[in-house]
């Protein structure tokens, strides 16, 4: 869908998505993996079932849906959204092109005894669903260059509401004074809340903003494991001079907190929802 914005917002988004990736390929210090989302896939799953109760995302926007309607998550990950709200509806569907998020997707879905929710694993510029009574779409806009045909295609295939779930500052910004440090430039951010606003105005959707509750990613379960998920989201590979010198200021940079280690400038997201009906 590249190519096809025409608003000022539209086209002011893909330069950034364009900038943004045209920096991390030349910063990246080999091929890209055929998935890049394999070592962090098990971070995009629910809890387990009964552990805790459902996070505010989940509340809200299972009171935007009755029991009888379907519902389809875009760039459904490793099931966050998709596998409990398919508890609050008929049917839902969840579209995913990772292989690695739909492994943890289908084993989340199984631990939760979910019978209703079928997984296409597909980009949603290729995918081929029939449309939903509601749509959701979490975290998933910020890389997409034809912006505007994407939306487009969410309100093509609704029958009652489409729900975006974006956060009000880069998702990446956890890992900006790492990046810095070791690429010894600042990161270009990706579009966020203020460009959808811009975009969905430009559009002439009339949208209304839910809030939720800040939000915090889970710690990281070792030193290790912080290490290896660094080292993803700043394109370095193991035993590289700038891994040595991610794993040399990582050494000072994580707190212990309840869970594992958190780096220790970490702070929550507001998240939020924006939401129209269609």
């Amino acid at each position: 869908m590249a190519g096809e914005n025409a608003t000022t917002a539209g086209i002011a988004w893909q330069k950034m998505v364009e900038d943004e990736h045209a920096q991390s390929d030349r910063i990246r210090e080999e091929a890209p993996s055929d998935d890049f989302w394999r070592p962090v896939a098990h971070r995009f799953v629910p809890p387990k079932k009964g552990e805790s109760t459902p996070d505010d995302t989940v509340k809200k926007l299972a009171g935007l849906i009755s029991p009888s309607d379907s519902v389809l998550d875009v760039g459904a990950g490793g099931g966050r959204l998709a596998v409990p709200l398919a508890q609050y509806c008929s049917h839902a569907t969840a579209v995913e092109p990772s292989e690695a998020m739909r492994e943890q997707l289908v084993a989340t879905a199984n631990a939760w005894d979910v019978t209703n929710l079928d997984v296409v694993a597909s980009t949603w510029e290729d995918a081929v669903v029939d449309p939903h009574d509601l749509v959701v779409c979490a975290h998933v806009v910020y890389t997409v260059t034809g912006i505007e045909g994407f939306v487009r295609k969410l309100v093509e295939h609704v029958r009652k509401r489409v729900a975006l779930v974006s956060f009000e500052r880069p998702a990446s910004a956890t890992y900006l004074p790492l990046w810095s440090y070791v690429h010894g430039e600042e990161r270009i951010e990706l579009p966020t809340l203020p460009q959808i606003e811009l975009l969905l105005s430009e559009m002439s959707i009339n949208y209304e903003k839910l809030f939720l509750k800040e939000w915090i990613s889970r710690p990281f379960a070792s030193r290790e494991q912080a290490l290896v998920e660094c080292q993803a989201r700043l394109f370095v590979i193991p035993g590289s001079e700038k891994s040595e010198k991610l794993e040399a200021v990582l050494e000072d940079s994580l707190d212990v907190v309840d869970g594992g280690f958190r780096l220790k400038w970490a702070e929550p997201h507001r998240p939020l929802i924006v939401t129209w009906n269609v």
